[in-house]
């Protein structure tokens, strides 16, 4: 069974107070990390935030396992064992946006997904300075701060829409195709929880994403499915597969409707590459 989703909400929203809203605007440089790359940031409010709640999520939940973003980094084998066991995995995104965090600016979210057989079964994202929250538990619906919430479907074609892509891929679909009118309604906020969502709110219509971190995308897709979109890999092939956390593939498309996930796969394949994009499984 699922824990209780409220009791759960109230743990995340606990640790946000707690761990990451009394540190926005008041990090030291001591408290900022490099990773990756310069703008590949850790602070200490992704990892505080994180420790404790994989330390409350797994006693919530007798046999469950945890993957965080910052565990995964320091142990990268972390990502594979948990996903090749049959235990409860809960998923968790500390601090989605945390470039933004650290340069103390807004949008960033802390995210959590858990994912059982093969499936994510329930997920939160939460805005930690205001509390507002945006839940799904997979065959339930999305809510948004208990209010019921459902994306646009009269959306079917992209000149209609509201989307996010990241500078560099909308410059190069101009570059393939030239200038569309849907183009002056692209977003890109460097937190793909808070685009998540939107979308699942009815605010924006579709997302593409080409690094796929299952704590970047686990809550969000499951929020957007059952506010009525679909997420799947981009693909040449029919029918696409739906995302997965455990997957592989050079690109994800979320979207109000499958009508415009299919233009919006169209537009993206010559960007991508065509001979890539088949699903890795």
């Amino acid at each position: 069974m699922t824990p209780d989703i409220d009791k759960i909400t109230a743990i995340i929203r606990e640790v946000a107070a707690e761990e990451i809203a009394p540190r926005f605007g008041q990090l030291d440089a001591a408290d900022i990390d490099v990773k990756t790359h310069a703008l590949d940031l850790v602070t200490i409010a992704d990892t505080e935030a994180e420790r404790v709640l994989t330390q409350r999520l797994t006693s919530l939940l007798p046999g469950s396992v945890a993957l965080g973003e910052e565990a995964a980094h320091h142990d990268p084998s972390l990502q594979d064992r948990v996903f090749a066991g049959n235990d409860p995995i809960w998923i968790i995104d500390p601090v989605d946006g945390t470039k933004n965090f650290a340069h103390h600016r807004q949008p960033f979210r802390s995210m959590l997904a858990l994912y059982r057989g093969g499936k994510t079964v329930a997920a939160w994202i939460i805005d930690p300075i205001s509390g507002d929250v945006t839940v799904a538990e997979q065959g339930s619906g999305t809510f948004h701060n208990g209010h019921a919430v459902f994306v646009r479907k009269n959306v079917t074609h992209a000149q209609n829409a509201r989307g996010f892509l990241i500078s560099y891929v909308r410059d190069r679909l101009i570059k393939s195709h030239g200038h569309h009118d849907f183009f002056e309604k692209i977003s890109h906020y460097s937190c793909c929880g808070a685009e998540y969502q939107e979308i699942a709110q009815g605010q924006y219509d579709f997302c593409a994403y080409r690094t796929l971190k299952p704590w970047d995308h686990a809550p969000g897709t499951l929020l957007v499915r059952e506010a009525g979109g679909v997420a799947r890999y981009i693909s040449a092939q029919k029918p696409a597969s739906d995302y997965r956390a455990e997957g592989d593939a050079p690109a994800l498309i979320c979207a109000a409707t499958p009508e415009l996930w299919d233009e919006i796969n169209t537009l993206l394949l010559p960007v991508f590459g065509k001979k890539n994009l088949i699903l890795h499984r």
